[in-house]
Order: C-alpha cells, then structure tokens, then sequence
C-alpha cells in the first residue's frame, strides 16, 4: 500500500476523533488566505437554551457520520469510562481504531494498512505522560468525545420550534467537528462563519441529533442510551503503544 494513502487514512481518523479540546491544533501559513478564518477553541456556554441540552447527560452512546466514515461508542463520564471505534474507508483502504478508557488508562487497537501494529488483534497503552493533544482518539478531558460542547458554544442565530433548534455554527470557534479540521475550515473562506445546523431534543430536553451542513462533507451526530451502564474492563496482556504511532495517531 502506498505510504500516501496510510497517511491520508490516518489524517481522517485523527479528524473524526478529534474534539474540541484538541491542544495544538493550528492552521499553518498559506499564501493569500486570511488569518482572521484560522479555528479558534471555545467552550464558552451558548446563548442559547441549547446549551443546556448536553449538560449532566449522565452515561450515553454516540454516533457521528460524514463522508469519511463514522466514530461511534458509549461513555460514562461519572465511571470515567470510554469504549469508541472510528471507521474509515480511503481509496479503496480501510482503516479501524478501537480505544478503551477505565478510569485514565487508556486502551487502543489498530486494524487496517499491512504496517506494524495494525494487526487488528493487539492492544496497546497508551502513555498519558506522552499525550501530547488532549482529545486525540476521543480521549477528551472533558469527557465530550464528539466535542459537540464547544460547536454549540459556537452557534448562532438559534431558533427553536416544538424540540428542533435551528440556526448556524462559526466554525471558526471551533477546532474540529467529526472529520472537519482546520484546514477545511479555511479553505471555507467566510462561509465557515454561518454554517447551517439542525439539532434535536427528546422529551426530557437532552440532545439526540445534530445535524451540521458542512458544504459537501455534512457531519450527524446521534446521542441515545442515556444512562445504560457502560461495562468495559482494561483489555488483559496489553502492550505499550510503540513510539512511531504516537504521531502517527496525533497523539
């Protein structure tokens, strides 16, 4: 397989992992594009009623959905436990990451490209001492492993009719929503400031859907289950994670 199509699998993983808590994540410098559209973190509180919609949601599952593939699990943020699994297809390749979190030791296994430690089967620790982006692999040290806390804190315009909120998102607030990282977000020029959302509420006001029209990549992500235990244990004969996948993985 060619060394371009691993990283560019790679770089999709990352993205749809990644949340808004992501340390580090900057644009770089390109020619002719203004500065003022580069990503900024905010986990301000939203204006909006909406924000009360993800707060003390207990333990849930998630789903997010793009283009790229999906990031899927279930959390308990009081139990500080985590099981999520990432999927994505790249030309024709496929690509898995599993991660496992038991109360701050964390857990991943890699399945896809003919490379070491991709082998599907084997679980590696992860050194927090090493982790160097919090929020890398949904890892969030705010326990909001889709980092939809800080894309609300960014919408705007907000309306609400029966349990549908509508109105838009300033991407620019935000680090990373699913698989739109921070050079998409630029390349968006002034548009990123208003992009379309759609997001609704059970009967108990907790957020269930949300829906953001990225152009030509829309990102949907589900939350269900709330309260359902989440069981997961420390996978056994775990291996240190090797050193060349802690930037590989953007750890």
């Amino acid at each position: 397989m060619k060394p371009s199509l691993v990283a560019k699998g790679l770089a999709v993983v990352v993205g749809v992992c990644a949340v808004a808590a992501l340390g580090g994540c900057t644009a770089g410098k390109t020619a002719g594009r203004d500065p003022s559209t580069a990503p900024r973190a905010s986990v301000a509180a939203s204006r909006s009623g909406l924000a009360a919609t993800v707060g003390g949601l207990g333990s849930y599952r998630f789903k997010v959905v793009a283009n790229e593939g999906r990031y899927e699990g279930r959390i308990d943020p009081v139990a500080d436990r985590l099981e999520a699994s990432v999927s994505v297809t790249s030309g024709g390749a496929s690509l898995k990451i599993d991660t496992v979190e038991v109360r701050g030791a964390a857990y991943t296994r890699l399945t896809g490209p003919p490379m070491p430690g991709f082998d599907g089967a084997t679980w590696y620790r992860v050194d927090p001492a090493r982790v160097t982006r919090p929020g890398a692999l949904g890892l969030s040290a705010i326990k909001d492993p889709t980092g939809v806390q800080a894309l609300i804190a960014a919408t705007r315009d907000v309306q609400r009719q029966g349990r549908t909120y509508r109105g838009t998102v300033d991407m620019t607030r935000v680090v990373a929503w699913g698989p739109v990282n921070v050079a998409q977000v630029a390349q968006l020029g002034a548009a990123a400031r208003a992009i379309p959302f759609e997001a609704t509420v059970d009967g108990q006001e907790r957020l269930v859907d949300m829906k953001v029209s990225i152009p030509d990549n829309p990102v949907e992500a589900t939350y269900a289950g709330f309260g359902s235990p989440v069981l997961v244990d420390e996978p056994k004969g775990a291996e240190p994670l090797p050193d060349h996948l802690y930037g590989m993985l953007g750890l």
